[in-house]
């Protein structure tokens, strides 16, 4: 008995509560409809929002969520208005014109992107917040990677990456807009920033030459792809830039191994840059090493060859030897690892392996 009066009387509570907050949300769409009538735009931004965040219906959300967006709109609050759009983006996707509602993410990109800052106060036109540009573009590609609007943008972002130092991400950006708008115009252009961002990786040396690597495919793919293009010559020298830096990196490696004494080893360095790069400036003087490091063999009266190690077999250990590691559950061993030193070769006799010493 004492329950149900409970529950009736609980059940009722929440239903004044859900009908208080309905009228409270109400009141606030309302006022804010009046404040944008008087041109109080800010204000009524604010109060549509209240109301957002009172209404427990959707649609009345997503109402109250398009007319902030409207009221900072016109306000010229392009970062506000963003947010705004982004909540519609998130959460009420299937209750908004989604093209539309991304189709102005990017028209605010582009805002930001030509130098407009949301103020801090409207009489205040000298602080201003901070560039949102890279956020804007950012959260647009990720709600519209191939809408119309993205090849620009999304070439416009790795120009921002590059400018704030984030050169794995502009490469990362250039490489998307070439793979997904293929015959944009846009393409070209992230094609030749990608070529040019990667030869300056490949010039600050990247240890196994994986920047050059990289760099080779890109022009190689541009020059595929645009043969006549006026910017075909600066690809051509930057392609035999990028040999030389390859060139120089294994030329010297050579140079170290020589100066260690360690002519057999530096031979080999000096002969691939030889046949690998012959048409660069390293390879000239390659030979003149090669030709010193012969000079050097005559003068001792060597000869050089391959050096040559012995490896003996260790043999098996024996059933008896001591256990190192049991196997247990869920081991990637099978069986019992034993001592090998306490192991013997069945064999007649002990055998030596002879290999050459290969680079």
């Amino acid at each position: 008995m004492y329950l149900k009066i409970f529950l009736i009387l609980l059940s009722s509570f929440l239903f004044l509560t859900a009908f208080a907050d309905e009228k409270a949300a109400q009141e606030a769409y309302s006022t804010g409809r009046d404040r944008e009538k008087r041109g109080k735009y800010l204000s009524s931004a604010d109060a549509y929002l209240e109301s957002e965040i009172q209404a427990d219906d959707p649609v009345q959300k997503v109402n109250a969520l398009i007319c902030a967006a409207r009221a900072y709109r016109k306000a010229r609050k392009y970062g506000a208005e963003f947010d705004c759009l982004q909540k519609l983006a998130e959460g009420h996707v299937t209750r908004i014109n989604f093209t539309e509602v991304v189709k102005r993410q990017f028209e605010i990109g582009d805002k930001f992107f030509a130098g407009h800052r949301d103020r801090f106060l409207s009489w205040i036109p000298f602080i201003t917040k901070d560039d949102r540009t890279m956020e804007i573009y950012e959260k647009a590609l990720k709600n519209a990677p191939c809408t119309a609007a993205a090849p620009a943008a999304r070439l416009r972002l790795g120009r921002l990456y590059l400018d704030n130092d984030k050169p794995d991400k502009a490469i990362a950006c250039f490489a998307d807009t070439i793979k997904l708008h293929p015959d944009s115009e846009e393409a070209r252009y992230a094609a030749l920033e990608l070529s040019n961002t990667l030869l300056h990786k490949s010039r600050r040396g990247d240890g196994d030459n994986q920047n050059a690597k990289l760099a080779l495919e890109a022009f190689d793919t541009f020059l595929e792809k645009h043969p006549d293009d006026p910017q075909t010559p600066w690809i051509k020298r930057s392609r035999d830039e990028v040999h030389n830096i390859m060139a120089e990196r294994i030329y010297n490696i050579g140079k170290f191994y020589m100066n260690e004494k360690k002519y057999d080893v530096a031979q080999r360095y000096f002969a691939t840059v030889i046949r690998d790069y012959s048409t660069t400036k390293p390879a000239s003087a390659a030979e003149e090493k090669m030709a010193e490091i012969d000079k050097e063999y005559k003068a001792r009266g060597l000869h050089w060859t391959p050096e040559r190690r012995a490896f003996k077999e260790s043999g098996f250990p024996r059933e008896d030897s001591p256990i190192l590691i049991m196997p247990e559950p869920g081991s990637r061993w099978l069986l019992p690892i034993r001592d090998i030193k306490g192991g013997t070769i069945d064999r007649d006799k002990k055998q030596e392996v002879v290999t050459d010493d290969m680079l």
